[in-house]
This record gives structure tokens, C-alpha cells and sequence, in this order.
């Protein structure tokens, strides 16, 4: 009788101690705190809170964050494997159990988006190989149903969509405020519609999709007097553009990556940052060059007419970051090092990222001292040691008085594609060499 009295006191005093410490913390938030804490996390992570207590026993189901679909674990294996079958039947195998796989996930989605009870969500994400539109059309409505800010599509780059006027004209995208789509259509109406009813947009990706043959970005679209929100505009492997006409206040990025592109940029005061890459070398001519702060051009595509181009560069006067991305192996590299250094007088840091199919190791060129460059940083990514790399540090070392720090990272940078389907030949390894007064990897020794 007294083991049985002390074990129910101990039980009593538990539940006391549980009633007294642990339900303030958990119990007693008041319901915004939990549901606003679960809308930072990954929806899988807020969805386990289930078990906390009854209370937020179903609080996940408000989330109201961002939800990214890239597929699941097993299916990005499987499509790795699916390439490195070696016969007709066991690759027809493969695929099956990938279609299968891929309509679980699917209905996963589904019964997920389902059990949501938030009127809101913060973005939506499917990154992933779908197999029909059918379950597309309903992701594109839940989305204009829960007034998501970002949206990025992608369903595969063997799956042609065309982006749906109709489910969208439903009522206006008033929440949208960044689209990304890559390998998907978007006609001229739907631009029309993004521009004229969505007046939050701030942020438009288009990455190897299909647009119409004449683009124009202006706030003409827009209801009313209000002026276009767009800040960041990417165009990158749009095959079929030819003509961009772009008249946006408030665009403060800009970046281009393709074939020749007839441009006219107006009203463009608040654009200060550029990229350029593919075989478009006429950016030189673009009328808002002279404000630009941050340029990066990858010219793997146009050497060496892009020395020509380059030539004919006016001044860059507000120039602060300029990166250049390049597979040249010899001698254009300092030229063209040179036409942009003498091009940007306000330069403070200069980014090589070198695509090196084969380091070349001549002799080097005696050079003589050109003029005085105001860089404090120069970065060079990919650095195998090869000539003309050590060239231009011997250069910038005599021309830049203000040098203060050398990174060199001899990581292999992220090769671009910029062609469609055509593949690059592989590299071969880079070494890095011990260099004082240099950064390698993450250590840094400043110049004195």
C-alpha cells in the first residue's frame, strides 16, 4: 500500500510539474506566435510540431510559408540512373517505376496542398519532371487562390507548357510579386496580363523559355497611373526574342543571356546592375552603360571579335564590381583585361572567373606599365597557374597602386550553358601555386 501511494504521488507531481512548466511555454502562446514560428520552417519540419501537444496538434495546417516542390530523393536518383542504363529493357523498366514513383510524389502534393487551411502562402515552388498538365492546372489555381508572392515554375525541359491565360484571368494576381519560369511558353497576352494585373511584380525570370519575337516591358500596361513595379528582369536563353523594348522606372537589374538582341532601354534611372552573356556582344551600346555599378559579362561565346566590341567601350565612370567570365586560354585575356580596366576609372574590385579547357604555359611577355587603375580587389576564380593568369597579376600588381588584396581560388567555377543543346567538352583539373600577400581557398593575407 505505501509503493503504490508514493508511485501515485510521483505520478501527481509529473502532471503537476508538466500543468506548471510546460504548458506556459507551449499551451498558453496565443495562436498567431506558433503558426507565425511554423511558417519560417520547411513544411515537413512544421508538419512533426504535430506531436508537441494537442494544441498544435494541427496548428501546421495554417502554415503559411513557402512550399518547395523539387521532387523527391528517390526520384532525382532515379533519373540519374535511368541515363546510365545500358539496355532498351532495363532502362524501360526504370522508367516505369520513375512514373510511378513520380505520381506518388504527386498525390503527396496534392494531399498536402488539400489539408492547408491558411488563406495565404508565401511562395510555391515545382521544380520537378511532371508527367500530364492535368495536376498543373490545379498548382496554377491554388496559387492565384492562395495569393502567393513568389511563384517558379518548371516541369521539365521535355514538357511543353504554354503559361494559361485563363486561370489566371480569374481575378487579378495582386500578390505576385516574383515569377520565375524556365522551359515554359509565355505568350504575348499573358505578358500583357503580368505587367497590366499584377502591380506588385517586382521580379521576372524567364530562363530557355518561349516568349514572343518582340518583347516590350513598359508601365504603359499597368491600370491606372501607376508606374511598373519591376526591379529585376532576367532574360536568359530565350531563342525565339529578337526585340526588347524596356521602359521600367524602377528596374534595378538587369541581365541577358542569348543570340543578337535589338534593345531600346527609356526611362531607366534607377538601373545599376547588368549581366550580359552568350553570343550578344552590342551591350556596348546600351544607353544606361554610364550608371551601371555591378557589370558581369561572360563572353565564352564571342572571342575574340568581343576585343573589337570592347574597344569601342565607353566609359563605365560608376563602375564599382566588374566580373568577367571566359574560357580564352592565351594572350586575349590581359588585352581584353585591359580595354575594360581603362574603361572603368571608379573600379574597386575585378572578378576573373577562367573556363580553362588547357593551361598554357609560354613564355612570358614583357610588359610595360599602361596607366594607373584604382582596383583594391582582384579575385581570380578557377586559377590553374597557367601564363597569362600569371600575366595579369603581374600586371595589376604594376598598374593597380591601390591593390590591397589578390584572391586566387583555384575551385573550378560552374560552367554556363549558353547553347542550346550542344554540350561542352570536359575540363581537365586545376592546381593552385603558393603565392604571398594572396588569398587562397578562404585565407586572407592583405597586400602592404
Amino acid at each position: 500500500m505505501q509503493q503504490q501511494s508514493s508511485s501515485s504521488d510521483h505520478k501527481q507531481k509529473r502532471a503537476k510539474f508538466h500543468n506548471e512548466e510546460e504548458d506556459p511555454i507551449i499551451n498558453h502562446l496565443p495562436d498567431g506566435i506558433p503558426v507565425t514560428i511554423l511558417s519560417k520552417l520547411p513544411i515537413n519540419e512544421a508538419a512533426r510540431t504535430c506531436i508537441l501537444s494537442r494544441k498544435w496538434r494541427h496548428l501546421w495546417r495554417f502554415f503559411s510559408g513557402a512550399l518547395q516542390f523539387d521532387g523527391s530523393p528517390v526520384m532525382k536518383d532515379m533519373k540519374k540512373d535511368i541515363g546510365k542504363a545500358s539496355g532498351r529493357q532495363l532502362q524501360m523498366a526504370m522508367e516505369i517505376m520513375f512514373d510511378a514513383e513520380r505520381k506518388t510524389y504527386t498525390n503527396w502534393i496534392n494531399e498536402l496542398l488539400s489539408s492547408l487551411k491558411s488563406p495565404t502562402l508565401e511562395g510555391l515552388r515545382f521544380w520537378f519532371h511532371v508527367a500530364t498538365d492535368y495536376d498543373v492546372g490545379k498548382w496554377l489555381q491554388y496559387a492565384v487562390q492562395k495569393k502567393v508572392q513568389k511563384l517558379e515554375l518548371y516541369f521539365g525541359h521535355s514538357f511543353e507548357y504554354v503559361l494559361p491565360l485563363n486561370l489566371f484571368k480569374v481575378e487579378n494576381f495582386e500578390s505576385l510579386c516574383v515569377l520565375r519560369l524556365k522551359f515554359i511558353t509565355l505568350t504575348n497576352e499573358m505578358l500583357e496580363y503580368l505587367l497590366c494585373c499584377c502591380p506588385s511584380l517586382e521580379t521576372l525570370s524567364l530562363i530557355s523559355s518561349g516568349v514572343p519575337n518582340s518583347m516590350k516591358i513598359s508601365s504603359s500596361y499597368s491600370s491606372g497611373s501607376s508606374s511598373l513595379k519591376l526591379k529585376c528582369l532576367e532574360l536568359v536563353r530565350c531563342w525565339e526574342l529578337s526585340k526588347l523594348e524596356v521602359c521600367a522606372e524602377n528596374l534595378v537589374s538587369f541581365k541577358y543571356c542569348g543570340p543578337h538582341l535589338d534593345t531600346e532601354f527609356r526611362s531607366v534611372p534607377r538601373l545599376v546592375e547588368a549581366a550580359f552573356g552568350g553570343s550578344y556582344v552590342e551591350f556596348i551600346r546600351e544607353s544606361f552603360l554610364s550608371q551601371i555599378k555591378v557589370l558581369k559579362l561572360d563572353i565564352t561565346q564571342n572571342v575574340p571579335q568581343v576585343v573589337y566590341w570592347l574597344s569601342q567601350l565607353p566609359e563605365l565612370k560608376n563602375l564599382k564590381h566588374l566580373e568577367l567570365v571566359t574560357c580564352v586560354e592565351d594572350g586575349i585575356i590581359l588585352g581584353t583585361c585591359a580595354l575594360l580596366l581603362k574603361a572603368s576609372p571608379s573600379l574597386r574590385r575585378f572578378t576573373l572567373k577562367m573556363l580553362n579547357m588547357n593551361a598554357i604555359f609560354r613564355r612570358e611577355k614583357t610588359l610595360s606599365k599602361e596607366c594607373e587603375y584604382s582596383v583594391k580587389e582582384l579575385e581570380l576564380v578557377g586559377f590553374c597557374g597557367a601564363t597569362c593568369e600569371v600575366e595579369l597579376v603581374m600586371y595589376m600588381l604594376e598598374n593597380a597602386v591601390l591593390l590591397q588584396k589578390i584572391i586566387i581560388d583555384t575551385r573550378f567555377p560552374r560552367k554556363p550553358k549558353l547553347r542550346p543543346k550542344r554540350a561542352f567538352p570536359k575540363f581537365g583539373s586545376c592546381f593552385g601555386t603558393s603565392q604571398e600577400n594572396t588569398i587562397f581557398g578562404g585565407s586572407c593575407l592583405s597586400l602592404k
